[in-house]
């Protein structure tokens, strides 16, 4: 992921809030740049749609329980194979960031849109599956995002153990907690060691739990990497560890 890449998403995830009233879709010139951007985000675990279409995204008036849009007919379909959630969730929320570094809103959908109207527009293989719709559309700002957890709350850490950890890990959890999930729930916990970081899933959260770790992931990596920190995820069992590369991270207690 490159530098300025990240660096325009970092801040991106620092002001974005989910929009749900649009001012109207993006232009073609607009829609067919993120196009190309979110086919650069793809890959084997999981992959973006992005369509134009009316019938699919539904109005506030017609899900009021469960929070429609309106405004745009702009969508990008999330979909995963052989049930990465995680990996969809990651996938999804850079495209979200690159968005909202455009200054144009977004809202990740999981129930309040037409997934059979999806399925005419884009075909989904027998190992895959559509997990969510991220509506997109021109905006005159991003509303104020909502309360979060504190990051004693998401590490169960005191604020002096937090405060003395390695600036990276401050930072990383920092924009973690920023990140969006299924009605602000915020399923996770964030599980410090020493030159690592673990997020782990504590609730299905109306079954977008892995889906809103895996956003939450995105964050962790995003603030690692401003403090110069950069890594992978072992994504074995089900704590998921953020480890960085050893010529990025000091380990001063090494032997």
């Amino acid at each position: 992921m490159a530098n300025s890449v990240m660096q325009k998403w970092y801040e991106a995830a620092k002001t974005r809030s989910s929009v749900r009233n649009y001012t109207g879709s993006v232009d073609k010139d607009t829609f067919y740049e993120l196009k190309g951007a979110a086919s650069r985000l793809c890959n084997d675990d999981a992959r973006i749609e992005l369509r134009a279409k009316n019938g699919v995204l539904i109005k506030p008036v017609l899900s009021q329980l469960l929070g429609g849009v309106e405004g745009t007919n702009c969508f990008a379909a999330v979909i995963v194979r052989n049930g990465n959630n995680y990996m969809g969730g990651y996938v999804g929320e850079a495209f979200v960031l690159e968005c909202a570094s455009r200054g144009i809103g977004t809202c990740w959908l999981g129930a309040s849109f037409k997934r059979s109207a999806v399925r005419q527009f884009i075909d989904i293989d027998e190992n895959e599956s559509l997990i969510a719709v991220i509506a997109f559309g021109r905006t005159n700002g991003f509303p104020k995002p909502p309360a979060k957890k504190s990051a004693e709350q998401l590490t169960g850490l005191e604020t002096e153990v937090i405060k003395a950890l390695p600036e990276w890990q401050q930072e990383a959890i920092r924009i973690a907690k920023l990140a969006p999930s299924a009605r602000n729930k915020q399923p996770w916990d964030i599980e410090v060691k020493k030159d690592m970081l673990g997020i782990v899933c504590n609730s299905s959260n109306f079954g977008y739990g892995d889906v809103d770790c895996g956003i939450a992931m995105l964050h962790i990596e995003l603030g690692a990497g401003m403090r110069n920190v950069y890594g992978d995820w072992d994504m074995k069992g089900a704590t998921k560890y953020f480890v960085p590369y050893e010529n990025t991270v000091a380990y001063d207690d090494k032997e």
